[in-house]
Protein backbone atom coordinates (compact mmCIF):
# COMPACT_ATOMS: atom_id res chain seq x y z
CA UNK A 1 0.00 0.00 0.00
CA UNK A 2 2.71 2.40 0.93
CA UNK A 3 4.83 1.36 -2.18
CA UNK A 4 1.42 2.27 -4.12
CA UNK A 5 1.11 5.43 -2.68
CA UNK A 6 4.77 6.34 -3.14
CA UNK A 7 4.61 5.53 -6.74
CA UNK A 8 0.88 8.08 -7.38
CA UNK A 9 3.32 10.56 -5.45
CA UNK A 10 6.16 10.26 -7.37
CA UNK A 11 3.91 10.54 -10.94
CA UNK A 12 1.75 13.80 -9.22
CA UNK A 13 5.24 15.36 -8.37
CA UNK A 14 6.78 14.69 -12.13
CA UNK A 15 3.70 16.16 -13.97
CA UNK A 16 3.60 19.14 -11.39
CA UNK A 17 7.05 19.61 -12.83
CA UNK A 18 6.57 18.88 -15.81
CA UNK A 19 3.78 21.24 -15.53
CA UNK A 20 5.80 24.13 -14.83
CA UNK A 21 8.62 23.51 -16.61
CA UNK A 22 6.44 23.47 -19.69
CA UNK A 23 4.83 27.38 -17.82
CA UNK A 24 8.26 28.23 -17.88
CA UNK A 25 9.04 27.57 -21.40
CA UNK A 26 5.84 29.24 -22.63
CA UNK A 27 6.79 32.62 -20.52
CA UNK A 28 10.68 32.86 -20.61
CA UNK A 29 11.18 31.24 -23.83
CA UNK A 30 10.45 33.95 -26.21
CA UNK A 31 8.65 33.87 -29.50
CA UNK A 32 10.85 34.88 -32.91
CA UNK A 33 9.10 36.43 -35.83
CA UNK A 34 10.34 37.47 -39.01
CA UNK A 35 8.59 39.47 -41.54
CA UNK A 36 9.83 39.99 -45.07
CA UNK A 37 9.05 40.43 -48.86
CA UNK A 38 10.55 41.79 -52.69
CA UNK A 39 8.65 42.35 -55.66
CA UNK A 40 11.91 42.20 -57.72
CA UNK A 41 10.84 38.99 -59.95
CA UNK A 42 7.20 38.62 -58.84
CA UNK A 43 5.32 40.22 -55.45
CA UNK A 44 6.50 37.93 -52.40
CA UNK A 45 5.90 38.71 -48.78
CA UNK A 46 5.87 36.50 -45.90
CA UNK A 47 5.21 36.62 -42.06
CA UNK A 48 7.45 34.10 -40.00
CA UNK A 49 6.61 32.79 -36.09
CA UNK A 50 8.37 29.97 -34.64
CA UNK A 51 9.08 28.78 -30.73
CA UNK A 52 11.57 26.63 -29.11
CA UNK A 53 14.17 26.42 -31.44
CA UNK A 54 11.79 25.95 -34.06
CA UNK A 55 9.68 23.21 -32.80
CA UNK A 56 6.95 25.33 -33.04
CA UNK A 57 6.92 26.77 -36.94
CA UNK A 58 3.95 29.36 -38.19
CA UNK A 59 4.33 30.53 -41.93
CA UNK A 60 2.17 32.49 -43.96
CA UNK A 61 3.20 33.63 -47.38
CA UNK A 62 2.01 34.81 -51.28
CA UNK A 63 4.51 34.26 -53.67
CA UNK A 64 3.33 34.03 -57.51
CA UNK A 65 -0.29 34.68 -57.00
CA UNK A 66 -0.04 31.79 -54.25
CA UNK A 67 -1.13 32.92 -50.60
CA UNK A 68 -0.52 29.50 -48.14
CA UNK A 69 -0.70 28.87 -44.67
CA UNK A 70 1.33 26.09 -42.73
CA UNK A 71 2.36 24.96 -39.22
CA UNK A 72 4.95 22.76 -38.15
CA UNK A 73 5.21 20.87 -34.78
CA UNK A 74 8.86 19.27 -34.26
CA UNK A 75 9.44 19.33 -37.92
CA UNK A 76 5.91 17.72 -38.88
CA UNK A 77 3.84 19.75 -40.67
CA UNK A 78 0.60 19.46 -39.53
CA UNK A 79 -1.68 22.36 -41.65
CA UNK A 80 -0.52 23.34 -45.22
CA UNK A 81 -3.45 25.34 -46.74
CA UNK A 82 -4.01 27.67 -49.10
CA UNK A 83 -5.32 31.10 -48.08
CA UNK A 84 -8.04 32.40 -50.96
CA UNK A 85 -8.72 35.18 -48.27
CA UNK A 86 -5.30 36.42 -48.48
CA UNK A 87 -5.14 36.23 -52.62
CA UNK A 88 -7.97 38.45 -52.77
CA UNK A 89 -6.97 41.08 -50.22
CA UNK A 90 -2.90 41.20 -52.50
CA UNK A 91 -4.93 41.87 -55.92
CA UNK A 92 -7.09 44.36 -54.62
CA UNK A 93 -4.84 46.10 -53.08
CA UNK A 94 -2.72 45.91 -56.53
CA UNK A 95 -5.61 46.91 -58.46
CA UNK A 96 -6.13 49.75 -55.76
CA UNK A 97 -2.40 51.18 -55.83
CA UNK A 98 -2.55 50.51 -60.29
CA UNK A 99 -5.43 52.83 -60.38
CA UNK A 100 -3.66 55.34 -58.40
CA UNK A 101 -0.66 55.72 -60.41
CA UNK A 102 -2.22 55.69 -63.93
CA UNK A 103 -4.52 58.79 -62.05
CA UNK A 104 -1.45 60.29 -60.83
CA UNK A 105 -0.26 59.85 -64.68
CA UNK A 106 -3.12 61.30 -66.16
CA UNK A 107 -2.75 64.38 -64.35
CA UNK A 108 0.14 64.63 -65.14
CA UNK A 109 0.00 64.53 -68.06
CA UNK A 110 -3.11 66.65 -68.44
CA UNK A 111 -0.69 69.48 -66.68
CA UNK A 112 2.42 68.71 -69.11
CA UNK A 113 -0.20 70.22 -71.69
CA UNK A 114 -0.25 73.28 -72.96
CA UNK A 115 -2.98 75.66 -72.48
CA UNK A 116 -3.50 75.77 -76.20
CA UNK A 117 -3.12 72.04 -76.65
CA UNK A 118 -6.04 71.36 -74.09
CA UNK A 119 -8.46 74.29 -75.62
CA UNK A 120 -8.38 72.44 -78.86
CA UNK A 121 -9.01 69.07 -77.39
CA UNK A 122 -11.63 70.42 -75.91
CA UNK A 123 -13.52 72.25 -78.48
CA UNK A 124 -12.62 69.27 -81.01
CA UNK A 125 -16.02 67.55 -81.50
CA UNK A 126 -16.76 63.96 -80.92
CA UNK A 127 -16.65 61.54 -84.10
CA UNK A 128 -19.62 59.83 -82.75
CA UNK A 129 -21.80 63.32 -82.45
CA UNK A 130 -23.65 65.01 -85.76
CA UNK A 131 -24.46 67.90 -86.05
CA UNK A 132 -28.25 68.84 -87.69
CA UNK A 133 -28.63 72.02 -88.77
CA UNK A 134 -32.91 73.53 -89.15
CA UNK A 135 -34.12 74.10 -92.56
CA UNK A 136 -36.48 77.39 -93.19
CA UNK A 137 -39.53 75.33 -93.54
CA UNK A 138 -38.73 73.36 -90.24
CA UNK A 139 -38.02 76.73 -88.26
CA UNK A 140 -41.37 78.52 -89.99
CA UNK A 141 -43.29 74.81 -88.63
CA UNK A 142 -41.71 75.18 -85.20
CA UNK A 143 -43.04 79.13 -84.89
CA UNK A 144 -46.13 78.54 -86.34
CA UNK A 145 -47.55 75.79 -84.29
CA UNK A 146 -50.14 76.82 -81.36
CA UNK A 147 -49.28 77.11 -77.56
CA UNK A 148 -51.34 75.11 -75.48
CA UNK A 149 -51.69 78.75 -73.22
CA UNK A 150 -53.36 80.47 -76.53
CA UNK A 151 -55.97 77.91 -76.87
CA UNK A 152 -56.80 78.01 -73.33
CA UNK A 153 -59.51 80.88 -72.38
CA UNK A 154 -59.47 83.66 -68.92
CA UNK A 155 -60.61 81.30 -66.62
CA UNK A 156 -57.78 78.23 -68.12
CA UNK A 157 -55.50 81.02 -67.69
CA UNK A 158 -56.15 82.20 -63.82
CA UNK A 159 -56.10 78.63 -62.87
CA UNK A 160 -53.39 77.25 -64.28
CA UNK A 161 -51.29 80.85 -62.89
CA UNK A 162 -52.41 80.50 -59.59
CA UNK A 163 -51.97 76.47 -59.27
CA UNK A 164 -48.32 77.73 -60.24
CA UNK A 165 -47.96 80.09 -57.59
CA UNK A 166 -49.29 77.69 -55.04
CA UNK A 167 -46.47 75.22 -56.26
CA UNK A 168 -43.87 77.96 -55.76
CA UNK A 169 -45.07 78.64 -52.57
CA UNK A 170 -45.39 75.22 -51.35
CA UNK A 171 -41.99 74.28 -52.79
CA UNK A 172 -40.18 77.46 -50.70
CA UNK A 173 -42.35 76.05 -47.64
CA UNK A 174 -41.00 72.14 -47.85
CA UNK A 175 -37.03 73.78 -48.25
CA UNK A 176 -37.63 76.45 -45.07
CA UNK A 177 -38.81 72.61 -43.40
CA UNK A 178 -35.79 71.26 -44.66
CA UNK A 179 -33.74 73.65 -43.25
CA UNK A 180 -35.27 73.94 -40.06
CA UNK A 181 -34.92 70.42 -39.54
CA UNK A 182 -31.64 70.29 -40.83
CA UNK A 183 -30.30 73.02 -38.50
CA UNK A 184 -32.00 71.10 -35.54
CA UNK A 185 -29.75 67.99 -35.89
CA UNK A 186 -26.76 69.94 -35.99
CA UNK A 187 -27.83 72.00 -32.81
CA UNK A 188 -28.44 68.02 -30.99
CA UNK A 189 -25.37 67.08 -32.16
CA UNK A 190 -23.40 70.14 -31.02
CA UNK A 191 -25.08 69.77 -27.70
CA UNK A 192 -24.25 66.10 -27.45
CA UNK A 193 -20.70 66.84 -28.51
CA UNK A 194 -20.47 69.82 -25.86
CA UNK A 195 -21.75 67.00 -23.27
CA UNK A 196 -18.45 64.54 -23.99
CA UNK A 197 -16.21 67.38 -24.33
CA UNK A 198 -17.60 68.88 -20.48
CA UNK A 199 -17.50 65.08 -19.17
CA UNK A 200 -13.94 63.72 -20.22
CA UNK A 201 -12.73 67.63 -19.68
CA UNK A 202 -14.08 66.27 -15.98
CA UNK A 203 -12.38 63.15 -15.94
CA UNK A 204 -8.69 64.91 -17.53
CA UNK A 205 -8.29 67.66 -14.94
CA UNK A 206 -8.48 64.88 -12.09
CA UNK A 207 -5.41 65.05 -10.04
CA UNK A 208 -4.72 61.27 -10.07
CA UNK A 209 -4.96 61.39 -14.07
CA UNK A 210 -1.59 62.91 -14.79
CA UNK A 211 0.51 60.11 -12.69
CA UNK A 212 -1.62 57.37 -14.22
CA UNK A 213 -0.92 58.52 -17.83
CA UNK A 214 2.28 58.91 -17.37
CA UNK A 215 2.91 55.31 -16.16
CA UNK A 216 0.64 54.36 -19.29
CA UNK A 217 3.08 56.39 -21.42
CA UNK A 218 6.41 54.70 -19.82
CA UNK A 219 4.59 50.76 -20.02
CA UNK A 220 3.71 51.97 -23.60
CA UNK A 221 7.66 52.87 -24.14
CA UNK A 222 8.78 49.76 -22.68
CA UNK A 223 6.32 47.49 -24.44
CA UNK A 224 7.01 49.07 -27.66
CA UNK A 225 11.19 48.48 -27.23
CA UNK A 226 10.70 45.15 -26.26
CA UNK A 227 8.54 43.89 -29.89
CA UNK A 228 10.86 46.34 -32.07
CA UNK A 229 12.69 44.53 -33.67
CA UNK A 230 16.61 43.77 -33.77
CA UNK A 231 17.68 42.83 -37.04
CA UNK A 232 16.55 44.19 -40.48
CA UNK A 233 17.49 44.85 -43.92
CA UNK A 234 16.38 46.88 -46.68
CA UNK A 235 16.92 47.46 -50.20
CA UNK A 236 15.07 50.03 -52.02
CA UNK A 237 15.51 51.27 -55.59
CA UNK A 238 13.20 54.15 -56.13
CA UNK A 239 13.01 56.40 -59.49
CA UNK A 240 10.79 58.91 -61.05
CA UNK A 241 10.79 60.84 -64.05
CA UNK A 242 10.45 63.85 -61.82
CA UNK A 243 13.92 64.33 -60.33
CA UNK A 244 12.11 66.57 -57.40
CA UNK A 245 10.34 63.71 -56.61
CA UNK A 246 12.90 60.84 -55.98
CA UNK A 247 15.26 63.72 -54.75
CA UNK A 248 12.86 63.98 -51.60
CA UNK A 249 12.06 60.12 -51.23
CA UNK A 250 16.00 60.17 -51.33
CA UNK A 251 15.86 62.99 -48.55
CA UNK A 252 13.45 60.89 -46.23
CA UNK A 253 15.15 57.82 -46.69
CA UNK A 254 18.33 59.70 -45.10
CA UNK A 255 16.12 60.74 -42.25
CA UNK A 256 15.03 57.44 -41.73
CA UNK A 257 18.52 55.94 -41.19
CA UNK A 258 19.31 58.61 -38.88
CA UNK A 259 16.29 58.27 -36.97
CA UNK A 260 15.81 54.28 -36.29
CA UNK A 261 20.28 54.03 -36.61
CA UNK A 262 19.70 51.40 -39.29
CA UNK A 263 21.29 51.24 -42.78
CA UNK A 264 19.21 51.52 -45.83
CA UNK A 265 20.46 50.62 -48.95
CA UNK A 266 19.02 53.07 -51.15
CA UNK A 267 19.27 53.11 -54.89
CA UNK A 268 17.74 56.09 -56.43
CA UNK A 269 16.98 56.60 -60.49
CA UNK A 270 16.95 59.81 -61.79
CA UNK A 271 15.22 58.48 -65.48
CA UNK A 272 12.54 56.60 -65.20
CA UNK A 273 10.07 54.91 -62.94
CA UNK A 274 10.88 52.20 -60.90
CA UNK A 275 9.98 50.66 -57.10
CA UNK A 276 11.52 47.45 -56.19
CA UNK A 277 12.04 46.62 -52.70
CA UNK A 278 13.89 43.78 -50.75
CA UNK A 279 14.21 42.83 -47.11
CA UNK A 280 13.01 41.80 -43.88
CA UNK A 281 12.53 42.68 -40.27
CA UNK A 282 12.90 40.45 -37.22
CA UNK A 283 12.35 40.27 -33.87
CA UNK A 284 10.99 38.78 -30.61
CA UNK A 285 8.96 38.90 -27.62
CA UNK A 286 8.09 36.96 -24.66
CA UNK A 287 4.96 36.38 -23.17
CA UNK A 288 6.32 37.27 -19.56
CA UNK A 289 6.51 40.80 -20.75
CA UNK A 290 2.77 40.96 -22.07
CA UNK A 291 1.62 38.98 -18.51
CA UNK A 292 3.72 41.77 -16.54
CA UNK A 293 2.40 44.94 -18.88
CA UNK A 294 -1.13 43.69 -18.30
CA UNK A 295 -0.93 43.14 -14.56
CA UNK A 296 0.64 46.30 -14.14
CA UNK A 297 -2.09 48.70 -16.40
CA UNK A 298 -4.97 46.95 -14.40
CA UNK A 299 -3.51 46.21 -10.79
CA UNK A 300 -3.30 50.35 -10.89
CA UNK A 301 -6.55 51.53 -9.12
CA UNK A 302 -6.69 55.04 -11.25
CA UNK A 303 -5.75 53.47 -14.32
CA UNK A 304 -8.28 51.18 -14.20
CA UNK A 305 -10.93 53.61 -12.95
CA UNK A 306 -10.41 55.45 -15.79
CA UNK A 307 -10.70 52.88 -18.51
CA UNK A 308 -13.93 52.11 -17.07
CA UNK A 309 -15.06 56.57 -17.24
CA UNK A 310 -13.69 56.23 -21.07
CA UNK A 311 -15.22 53.09 -21.86
CA UNK A 312 -18.74 53.71 -20.17
CA UNK A 313 -18.61 57.22 -20.44
CA UNK A 314 -22.06 57.36 -21.91
CA UNK A 315 -23.93 55.62 -19.38
CA UNK A 316 -22.61 57.51 -15.93
CA UNK A 317 -22.27 61.12 -18.20
CA UNK A 318 -24.59 61.95 -15.27
CA UNK A 319 -22.87 61.88 -12.24
CA UNK A 320 -20.92 64.75 -10.82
Amino acid sequence: MLKALAIIGIVIGALIVLALIILNIFLFVPFRYKIGGSNKDKLYFYFLMSFFLSFFRVKIYYKEEMGWASLRIFGIKIIDKKIPELIELVEKLSEKFSKKDKKSKNVSSDESKPDDAVAEADTIPETDSEEYELTEEEIKQYLDEPDEIDEMNAVEKNITFLSSIKDFILNIKKKWYNFKRFVKEKIDKWNKTKKYIKYYWKVLNHPSVKPTLKLFWDLMIKFMKHVWPRKWRLKIKYGDEDPYLTGRVHGYICMARGLFGREIDFTPVWDEDVFEFDGYVSGRVQLIVFLVFAFKIFANRHLRKLVILIIKGGKIRGRK
